[in-house]
């Protein structure tokens, strides 16, 4: 009766065992399999984290390569129609039109002697002066862009989806001298932390704030 029993405990230890040993063999199937695709996961998840901000500079700084140049094209018109109208504007379709159907007048200053009888000294004199000639016009657009310019699209941030770039204008006092002002900026940057603009409403400069 006894060894009965014993044989019965034995044969429940040894199937105990067999359990043991096939679920230590499939733990070890499982991690065979696991532990790799853990490891590729944490190797895209370290890279990603590498590369993504390496791609967002590449990207920022392809952009606003851009952005720049439109910025530094808006503060040409603006020059421009500030030479003609001694002030800024904060309006685009007043500056796109100005660009498109204005002109400047080309001079040529010469300065030079004239003789003249000074009636006082009753004697001849020379005097400086100043002869200005008038040798045609030259659109402002040829001027400060190019005929092939796409000068419509001036008031838009590129790469922004149609948004347009916010533009201000006035003057402020400086030495109690009003100086006129201007300031673009984009007002949806890529970087929200890093915004682009040319001018300024409280200074009298016409910097880009990357220059």
């Amino acid at each position: 009766m006894i060894s009965k029993w014993i044989n019965i405990i034995l044969n429940r230890k040894n199937k105990i065992i067999t359990k043991l040993v096939m679920l230590h063999d499939n733990y070890n199937r499982v991690i065979t399999i696991i532990f790799p695709i853990v490891i590729i996961l944490l190797a895209g998840w370290l890279t990603k984290i590498i590369l993504d901000p390496i791609k967002f500079e590449n990207e920022k700084e392809y952009k606003y390569s851009f952005i720049k140049q439109r910025l530094i094209d808006i503060r040409s018109a603006e020059l421009a129609f500030k030479e003609k109208n001694n002030q800024f504007t904060d309006d685009f379709d007043q500056l796109i039109n100005f660009v498109k159907t204005d002109s400047f007048v080309i001079v040529q200053k010469t300065d030079t002697l004239i003789e003249y009888y000074n009636s006082v000294y009753r004697e001849n004199q020379f005097k400086d002066t100043l002869i200005i000639d008038t040798l045609g016009k030259v659109s402002v657009l040829d001027s400060i862009f190019s005929k092939k310019y796409a000068i419509d699209s001036l008031a838009y941030v590129p790469f922004g989806n149609g948004i347009k770039f916010h533009l201000s204008s006035g003057s402020i006092n400086k030495s109690k001298i009003d100086v006129p002002v201007f300031e673009a900026s984009d007002p949806k940057p890529f970087d929200p932390i890093d915004p682009l603009k040319i001018g300024s409403m409280t200074e009298a400069h016409l910097n880009g704030n990357w220059q």
